[in-house]
């Protein structure tokens, strides 16, 4: 019995509800069904109310503004438009590189021997040709003083030899000065050999840029073929970096590319691609680019990571909202808005950047197309545009005769 009286109870908080909401039913509102009052007075409001008009256009007037009743067919529906607007879209492509410097070599000494003497200190910048070390030289130095001193021997027995011969031709035979002659080349050559190995004593900088860090001492003997130290020409840093397959045909030498590092927050560096691969990697599907940026200040050291964009700007096509699109299984559409009607376009996407999208379709610059409301659209559906603080309706056509709208608007009046 109680689950009963509960249940009578919820249907009529239910019925009061919507007698509050919507009202009383037409057919219940009618005069054929409500019975006359016995009350005089009453009787009069109510056949003053009930009586039906004379005028239909008051009754429908009246019946159009009663409270949760919508006129089918006649209100149109509210959407939020956007403009189609044509312009390029930038396709960017994104890596990570590794950056060495454009020259870079290992110091390495050609012969042994004690070093009496260096001429750098610490990570300093050198040039071509900068002595760095020097060994001892003595016992080269001696040899260098022998050979000279059997070069000037031998020039002077050929001279005396040329000199007896212009007097005498039969004095001195062709072979004797032949053999003058090749004492004297000999002479030469050893002399060319001891200068040689007085310099290899004295170790230079085969290239410009900045020296690395050396572990090496006065007194200290350096064998033959040791590593020295390393010298970095940074007045360019290449960086390499792998691009996915897709971003061949845009690769060019020269084109320009961006490149960021860690150690620099917040500074973007310009550089130009000087090289490519040939060939796509068969593993990574991935192509080795290589670019080279400008380095003058010393900001940017070997070593470092780079993060590298590549940006390719498209040709103009038209752009909206990602919100206006319409997925079907025929395809990707969106509904355009001319005269207070709608229509469906269809599309391709090209691409999407944040809330944008770029399109390939029959838009044209200017045109509106539907943002908010696109589920409740149909093929030449009437619109109406919601603004951003409230609602602007546009003049959408109507099925209630002109004279029913003049009531309504008096209604609303009073």
């Amino acid at each position: 019995m109680k689950h009963i009286i509960s249940i009578l109870i919820a249907a009529v908080l239910i019925l009061a509800a919507y007698l509050y909401q919507f009202g009383l039913p037409a057919f219940l509102s009618s005069s054929d069904v409500l019975p006359p009052q016995n009350s005089t007075s009453q009787g009069q409001k109510s056949s003053a109310s009930n009586a039906p008009s004379a005028d239909p256009s008051a009754r429908n007037a009246k019946r159009s503004s009663a409270p949760g009743r919508r006129r089918r067919g006649a209100e149109a529906t509210f959407v939020t438009l956007a403009d189609v607007e044509v312009e390029p879209y930038e396709d960017s492509y994104s890596s990570i590189g590794t950056g060495v410097a454009q020259q870079s070599v290992t110091l390495v000494s050609e012969v042994s021997g004690q070093i009496k003497e260096v001429l750098f200190d610490g990570t300093s910048r050198v040039s071509k040709g900068d002595e760095l070390i020097k060994l001892e030289d003595e016992s080269q130095r001696i040899n260098v003083e022998i050979a000279q001193a059997q070069l000037s021997k031998a020039l002077d027995s050929l001279e005396r030899y040329q000199s007896l011969q212009k007097r005498n031709k039969d004095v001195v035979s062709e072979v004797t000065m032949k053999e003058a002659e090749s004492a004297v080349a000999v002479a030469q050559g050893n002399l060319a050999l001891a200068r040689k190995s007085l310099a290899d004593r004295t170790i230079k900088s085969p290239i410009n840029g900045r020296l690395g860090l050396a572990e090496i001492e006065v007194g200290d003997f350096l064998s033959s073929g040791k590593e020295i130290v390393n010298i970095n020409n940074t007045k360019t840093i290449l960086v390499t970096f792998e691009l996915p397959e897709r971003a061949v045909n845009i690769l060019a030498l020269n084109k320009e590319i961006r490149a960021s590092t860690p150690s620099t927050q917040g500074k973007v560096f310009a550089g130009k691609i000087v090289a490519f691969d040939s060939q796509i990697d068969d593993v990574t599907r991935t192509v080795t680019v290589k670019a080279a940026i400008n380095n003058d200040d010393g900001l940017l050291w070997p070593g470092m990571t780079f993060t590298v964009r590549l940006v390719e700007e498209s040709k103009a096509m038209p752009s909206i909202p990602s919100l206006s699109l319409t997925w079907t299984r025929d395809g990707t559409f969106v509904w355009i808005a001319e005269k207070g009607k709608v229509k469906t376009v269809p599309v391709i996407i090209r691409n999407r950047q944040d809330d944008t999208i770029w399109v390939s379709g029959d838009l044209k610059q200017g045109m509106k197309v539907v943002v908010d409301g696109v589920h409740k659209l149909r093929p030449g559906a009437s619109i109406a545009v919601a603004g951003r603080t409230g609602q602007q309706e546009t003049k959408a056509p109507t099925n209630e005769p002109e004279s029913t709208q003049r009531s309504t608007n008096q209604e609303k009046a009073q």
